[in-house]
């Protein structure tokens, strides 16, 4: 399951809106995504879950869904389950982000 996320920001400003609105107890890292299709994602953390942040874009084929091409990013949880994607869903839709569940996995 992937939150799918259409924001016109880059990869930190979308970080930071986040971690702000969806994921402020959570650490987060800006990692090198070598082994996720290559440039920067975010990880957010703590400890009972692990959240992904990556770019949704033909650049980075190895984790471009191209169904849903139309958002520019998505979260995906590595750990904890994927309530906590339903929960960032109801905070960043109440805070104006246009966003949705899908069910494609990484």
């Amino acid at each position: 399951m992937n939150l799918y996320l259409k924001l016109d920001q880059t990869l930190e400003e979308a970080a930071n809106l986040i971690a702000s609105v969806a994921l402020p107890r959570h650490e987060r890292e800006i990692r090198d995504g070598l082994n996720l299709g290559g440039g920067e994602y975010f990880k957010f953390f703590n400890a009972d879950s692990e959240i992904l942040l990556v770019c949704n874009d033909a650049e980075h084929m190895e984790v471009f869904v191209e169904e849903q091409a139309k958002f520019s990013f998505y979260c995906y949880a590595r750990k904890g389950g994927h309530a906590i994607l339903d929960s960032m869903l109801t905070s960043l839709q109440s805070a104006g982000v246009e966003c949705e569940i899908g069910e494609e996995d990484v």
